[in-house]
């Protein structure tokens, strides 16, 4: 193949040493197109492998490179550019424990137990290392195939842990009805009992054993699935019933493929579990590859706020619930398109990941990672080093009971983002979020109910934490500090003081500001312990309440305070040291001892964000009496 014309002039004026060339000819095939490159390096620290329709097509270094294309960095060492290292060095203290969590090991390199490695829903985008082992368990794919996936399809509602009672009847009648029909079978020597359908006295007893058995066979080819995926111990599946370690492998497989984890077998969980693994882990090196992309191109438009997000080779990767918040229907007026999914699919196909085999092909090649650059479509007009942004938080409906009563929001909490492009006002993205609700606190001694309120009006990000930490404020009742571990032990719970993805603030913190303008000119601004933050409570954004925060799906917070850094003005102003002790009384003594509030950035100047009161829709317009301030979640 003849090298284009732009690639020839790079390798005469570019980096490579004399005599040396950047490219030579492609090998393609039917799925994989392949570009041997010559050993000869570019004469530069950190070249970046050119890729065009699915062809490598040589190491470049990078002053070289053409004026069209993006370059990703698809190797180990990525972190988003929440975490990643300042021009002079600095970086966030918690990076290295990203990148170790994105390796699924701790910060000495052993792997981590599943249940503390599966961090993607959680912030942690996984290394492409990851991806790759899995592309290579064949142990694992003969597995699944070897299950019979149709009895799966056959299960018609959410089946959880807490149906165990019902699955364990249907069982039992299963067993006792079957005897009956096997014993008619025999003496009528049938086949099998399908006959007995049009018995006129057998047909009902055969239809509610065909129930039962279509139930257990559904719930035994689940639990297969499970434990081909290693998340279910064999002993544990061909007895059809929903035990705990069944929810909680549910679970594991829920967070394994990013979906929404309930531990039931859900729509969404039942048709994954039904799916070729390579299907899945393809969406999941999609998923991955995402990231890097948002992070590359400095895109955060999904299509929330627009016409809703799209598919990325005709693969939607994220489950419906998270697709924007409920009870929103249309986009928003000026809102902006998915090009998020728009540059990730053009990276895909000029990486040649069209397919499960073209992604597989390409990770195997280059076991390190590598530098690439391709071409996407241009970023937007409006997007700059400093963009006018703006944010309004609508509260979504609102119920201001007397007393804690469960009620069900239709229309949940948003978030909006917005940037002024010229003179249109245009909204980038609405996320689902969250607002306050009743909740335990701690007064005089005792745990009482209280309404937390998420307070309205103008207000101002203006400091930004990558990892920060929660530092429990001391209406927390002790017993929410603690938990179970075994027989007669109980610890802290340290991970969602943090830093780290089950803080309770999330990977990233916002604190609101709100300006006050005194006698004299004099302006102070008041914090009152309410945010926009990450969470790893995935079911409390879709349907639950917060103690007054505004939290966001961890991955989503990621991405926003990467695209601030990426397009606000702002000083780093490093690691914040913090000073908090506290001696926790449930269950024994503990020792709470926290010495960071996480990494700051101060946004200069602020971000306005604007409250919105929401729809009220109860009779009482205000809090209930006895409403307490938010305070720090």
């Amino acid at each position: 193949m003849n090298s284009p014309l732009w690639l020839v002039i790079v390798t005469i004026a570019g980096c490579s040493s004399p005599g040396s060339r950047a490219a030579v000819a492609v090998e393609s095939s039917a799925t994989v197109k392949e570009t041997k490159v010559e050993a000869t390096a570019p004469a530069c620290d950190n070249p970046v492998l050119v890729v065009r329709d699915g062809r490598e097509q040589g190491l470049v270094c990078e002053p070289a490179l053409p004026a069209d294309v993006t370059i990703f960095d698809l190797r180990d060492g990525w972190t988003p550019r929440l975490f990643a290292p300042g021009a002079d060095g600095t970086e966030p203290g918690f990076r290295a424990n990203y990148l170790a969590l994105a390796l699924e090991q701790d910060l000495e390199g052993k792997p981590l137990p599943v249940n503390a490695a599966l961090t993607e829903l959680y912030g942690v985008v996984p290394s492409f290392a990851i991806v790759r082992q899995r592309f290579t368990q064949a142990a694992r794919y003969a597995c699944h195939g070897k299950v019979d996936s149709t009895p799966i399809a056959k299960l018609a509602r959410p089946y959880g842990e807490e149906h165990a009672g019902l699955v364990r009847h249907a069982i039992h009648q299963r067993k006792v009805l079957g005897a009956i029909l096997e014993r008619v079978r025999v003496q009528r020597q049938l086949a099998d009992y399908a006959p007995l359908a049009a018995d006129r006295e057998l047909g009902p007893t055969y239809e509610r054993w065909k129930v039962a058995d279509e139930l257990h066979a559904g719930f035994v080819a689940a639990k297969r699935h499970l434990a081909c995926e290693g998340l279910l111990a064999p002993k544990e599946v061909e007895d059809g019933t929903l035990s705990w370690a069944t929810a909680k492998a549910l679970e594991l497989f829920q967070r394994r493929h990013f979906l929404i984890p309930n531990s039931r077998l859900d729509p969404e969980t039942r048709a994954a579990l039904a799916t070729d693994p390579r299907e899945l882990d393809f969406r999941f090196a999609l998923r991955v590859l995402r990231e890097r992309v948002v992070d590359a191109t400095g895109l955060i438009e999904d299509g929330t706020a627009g016409k809703g997000p799209q598919p990325i080779l005709g693969r939607m990767l994220d489950p419906e619930a998270m697709r924007g918040p409920r009870g929103h229907g249309r986009g928003l007026r000026d809102g902006a398109p998915d090009l998020v999914s728009a540059a990730t699919e053009a990276a895909a196909r000029q990486l040649g990941w069209s397919t499960p085999a073209g992604a597989e092909a390409f990770l195997a090649r280059h076991p390190a990672g590598v530098r690439v650059a391709v071409v996407v479509p241009p970023v937007p007009a409006y997007h700059a080093t400093h963009m006018e942004l703006s944010a309004e938080i609508d509260r979504g409906d609102v119920w201001y009971d007397v007393t804690a009563t469960a009620r069900v929001a239709w229309r949940r909490p948003a978030t909006v983002l917005y940037v002024q492009d010229g003179s249109t006002k245009r909204p980038l993205i609405r996320w689902a979020t969250t607002i306050g609700g009743w909740s335990d606190v701690k007064i005089g001694g005792a745990t009482v109910k209280r309404w937390k309120e998420s307070d309205v009006g103008p207000r101002q990000w203006r400091e930004l934490f990558a990892a920060p930490t929660w530092l429990p404020p001391g209406s927390t009742p002790d017993s929410d500090l603690v938990k179970w571990v075994s027989a007669g032990k109980w610890e802290l719970k340290r991970s969602i003081m943090g830093p780290g993805p089950h803080t309770a603030f999330g990977m990233m913190l916002l604190p609101h500001h709100r300006e006050i303008r005194g006698t004299g000119g004099r302006t102070q601004y008041v914090k009152n312990g309410i945010g926009t933050h990450g969470s790893a409570v995935v079911t409390s954004i879709l349907n639950g309440t917060s103690h007054g925060c505004h939290r966001l799906y961890n991955q989503l917070a990621v991405r926003l305070g990467s695209f601030l850094l990426r397009h606000r003005n702002h000083q780093v102003r490093g690691q914040k040291k913090e000073f908090y002790r506290r001696t926790v009384r449930f269950m024994g003594t503990h020792q709470a001892k926290i010495d960071t509030r996480g990494f700051l950035y101060e946004l200069t100047p602020p971000v306005p964000i604007e409250v919105l009161p929401g729809n009220i829709r109860s009779p009482r317009k205000v809090p209930p009496v006895g409403a307490v301030a938010a305070g720090a979640e």
